[in-house]
């Protein structure tokens, strides 16, 4: 296979693959509603599948990368193959509430886990001499994402929610298909992705460690919005029609930052995009709780722009540019691990608190938290120097 091949190739498995969290992910709290969940049980749902891919995360992208007998491949086919039969499960089982909960959350927690192999996948195939364009992949992946969710509260009403479990069957199998088309790049021995010692740099970098906390609780808030969205459009009248279309919006203009991220932060410091970013997370958290109709959610969901489409991107170069060569990779995973985190405490907190106050109540006490996030962000964010600069020695 030639490097424009696999360029491509990657790209549409980055599509492939956040098509599936619109299915999986976005619709987990209308699907598992639809069967009869609380919201508290909702949330729960959510918050223990996140822990347990936070903690199955580096240890299986650890694994993919050392193992000198098994390609990434393997792994990445494994996890598919396994997601595959949990959607099965869901779709012929009995559907009592305790087997709904557990494949449910076995399926979020491979879902996520496969996330850290695609990134995996890119280092190793650049590594060995393909060229790939990680953020027109990725950017990629995000207008996958919004062209899937803008037609799929229409599929779930036209065909009820079964459709969500044969939607991801047939992405996962499309998956492993195209996998099959990937040359077998295999270990020499060398660590991408490590669990060992990744805790320690928050000990030796202090305001990494501030930052780290910061992503935590915007995340919070972030997630909270996300996952309870389908409450908010409720409140107003609106469906699941509406939620796969401000799905869609929100991905759409993330597509267009990705893609000229480069252009954008050209002679900028990736410290201060940080610190920019999180300003609009807490922006746009305060507007969707004041939302009192459609338009107006779709005016604070543009703030997506400067929040999340930002932070994406920048947090990969600024760990990169902050941290010894050594932790670099680290120091990625802690952010990825971050910020699985701010979704388990989004899901779970948000989720309680709904069930006694409210959801725009438990928003706004989200928003709360991602102020505090804003805080943590200007303490602990460091300046990288300008992006089209080369970084400092360390």
């Amino acid at each position: 296979m030639n490097g424009k091949n696999v360029s491509l190739n990657y790209s549409i498995l980055q599509g492939l693959y956040w098509m599936s969290y619109g299915v999986i992910y976005s619709f987990t709290t209308v699907f598992l509603l639809d069967r009869g969940f609380t919201d508290a049980q909702v949330g729960t749902i959510i918050a223990l599948s996140c822990i347990f891919s936070a903690l199955f995360q580096p240890v299986i992208a650890s694994a993919a990368d050392r193992s000198a007998r098994f390609t990434i491949r393997f792994f990445m086919t494994a996890l598919c193959l396994i997601i595959i039969l949990s959607e099965g499960c869901l779709l012929f089982l009995p559907e009592t509430k305790i087997i709904l909960a557990f494949f449910y959350a076995l399926l979020l927690l491979l879902h996520l886990a496969f996330q850290p192999l695609l990134s995996a996948l890119a280092m190793h195939l650049i590594n060995h001499g393909y060229q790939i364009n990680f953020g027109t992949a990725r950017g990629i992946g995000s207008i996958s994402y919004a062209i899937l969710t803008f037609f799929l509260g229409n599929l779930t009403v036209l065909f009820s929610m079964r459709c969500l479990p044969v939607l991801a069957i047939l992405i996962y199998g499309a998956i492993i298909l195209l996998l099959r088309f990937f040359p077998e790049v295999r270990n020499h021995g060398n660590t991408v992705v490590s669990s060992s010692g990744t805790w320690s740099i928050l000990r030796t970098h202090p305001r990494f460690a501030l930052l780290i906390l910061g992503i935590i609780l915007v995340f919070l808030c972030h997630s909270a919005i996300n996952t309870y969205m389908i409450q908010v459009l409720q409140k107003i009248g609106k469906g699941n029609t509406e939620l796969g279309q401000v799905m869609a919006y929100t991905a759409l203009l993330e597509f267009f930052v990705m893609i000229f991220f480069s252009r954008i932060t050209k002679g900028r410091d990736y410290g201060n995009i940080l610190k920019f970013s999180a300003i609009f997370f807490v922006l746009k958290g305060a507007f969707i709780c004041l939302a009192g109709n459609l338009p107006m959610i779709y005016g604070a969901l543009t703030l997506q722009l400067f929040s999340f489409a930002l932070f994406t991107p920048a947090s990969v170069y600024y760990a990169d540019r902050i941290l010894s060569e050594g932790d670099k990779v680290k120091g990625q995973a802690l952010i990825t691990i971050a910020i699985t985190i701010g979704n388990i405490l989004g899901s779970f907190v948000c989720g309680c608190f709904i069930g006694l106050w409210g959801v725009t109540a438990a928003l706004w006490i989200s928003v709360a938290f991602s102020l505090l996030g804003l805080v943590l962000f200007f303490l602990g964010a460091e300046k990288t120097g300008a992006a089209d600069q080369p970084a400092a020695a360390k």
